[in-house]
């Protein structure tokens, strides 16, 4: 059976509708707005902070604290991280939530992170050589004296 609406023997066909989710009553904009369910997948863009290094310890809660805000379905923080957690702990528990899809975006963020970083280690190497090399090759400098 169609979905389409049926005008003088014609099924007209229209843009399937998307998913539609309302927020629960307690949201402040519970009776005004709801989610739709994007047809394409979308990766959202963090305006104010960014999605730190998986590897230093200094920034590893903040680390576990941003991905899951990100990847798993959440309304309330409860959903994210429990009270007697850490985040750390919390994303590990949650990590099976988030898609295979997803979990290559954040592997690509960590791969843009150690091409970066070679990149400016690369770059402190050949500062650190120019420097290091003060010495000019009296040679390869043109005598201005000399007449041709």
């Amino acid at each position: 059976m169609s979905m389409g609406m049926k005008v003088n023997d014609y099924i007209l066909e229209g843009t399937k509708m998307n998913e539609r989710h309302t927020f629960e009553s307690v949201h402040p904009q519970s009776s005004s707005h709801i989610i739709i369910k994007h047809t394409t997948p979308v990766v959202p863009v963090l305006l104010s902070l960014q999605i730190l290094r998986r590897e230093p310890e200094e920034t590893r809660e903040r680390y576990c604290h941003a991905l899951p805000t990100l990847f798993v379905p959440w309304r309330s923080v409860h959903d994210l991280c429990a009270m007697n957690q850490t985040w750390f702990e919390a994303f590990e528990i949650r990590k099976p939530l988030i898609s295979s899809s997803s979990l290559k975006i954040i592997e690509n963020i960590q791969l843009l992170y150690e091409c970066k970083h070679d990149r400016d280690e690369q770059l402190h190497q050949v500062l650190g050589e120019a420097q290091n090399d003060s010495k000019i090759d009296p040679i390869l400098i043109p005598n201005c004296s000399e007449e041709d």
